[in-house]
């Protein structure tokens, strides 16, 4: 393995050290906020008094609902060195950050897909990470810009998944990535991962079989 390739694998080591405690509360209030009744549909005998949001009309509702029920919960807890940045109020924003890194949620598109910077400036500019092997050589202590990618499977239960982009690209094209991982739901998972340089960028071996991902589009973060 070159010198890069260490790097890599070292950097890479950094970052799920340092989202090991978020996994568990990551995981509970997206459950939270994905089984609450205003993500369901009621039931029949409920119908008259309770709005049903579980259509196609009101899936935009449905992620900023969970993303402010998320909001709130993590506000109400200790996750040192972890804290909440941005302005929840503009969009709905969700961010995190420790002082290393940097996290911003974002709904998932698709399983596959993460979705393109778009046409905002401040949020192309956020994309575009130095590639890993030329960080510590080039760019020093420059905090790391991540992306916490979440779905809600049919059930209600996330799925996380974390990216790290190094540049820009059109919608429907190839996304720019090198480090590319799910969050597990414990911190001993994370732990327990091992990774590999490859062209590409990180390959993940996983000691259990992936869980199946599930759930609706959309950009929303």
């Amino acid at each position: 393995m070159d010198n890069g390739g260490a790097r890599l694998i070292e950097h890479t080591e950094r970052i799920k050290h340092a989202l090991a405690d978020l996994c568990e509360p990551l995981h509970d209030v997206f459950t939270q906020a994905g089984t609450h009744p205003l993500s369901k549909a009621p039931a029949e005998e409920d119908r008259d008094n309770n709005p049903d949001f579980s259509g196609r009309d009101y899936a935009w509702f449905r992620t900023h609902f969970v993303r402010a029920f998320a909001h709130n919960r993590l506000q109400q807890r200790t996750l040192d060195p972890w804290r909440l940045t941005g302005d929840h109020w503009r969009n709905g924003e969700l961010w995190m950050a420790n002082g290393e890194f940097e996290l911003r949620f974002l709904h998932g598109l698709s399983e596959a897909d993460v979705p393109a910077p778009g046409s905002n400036r401040a949020r192309a500019a956020y994309y575009c990470n130095p590639p890993l092997p030329m960080m510590p050589a080039l760019f020093g202590s420059e905090i790391d810009k991540l992306i916490l990618l979440w779905r809600l499977n049919p059930l209600g239960e996330p799925s996380f998944r974390v990216v790290r982009t190094i540049g820009r690209w059109k919608f429907g094209g190839t996304a720019k990535l090198d480090v590319d991982f799910p969050l597990p739901q414990s911190s001993e998972e994370l732990i327990n991962m091992t990774f590999t340089p490859s062209d590409d960028g990180i390959d993940l071996n996983l000691p259990n079989e992936e869980n199946d991902e599930f759930g609706a589009g959309g950009i929303s973060g």
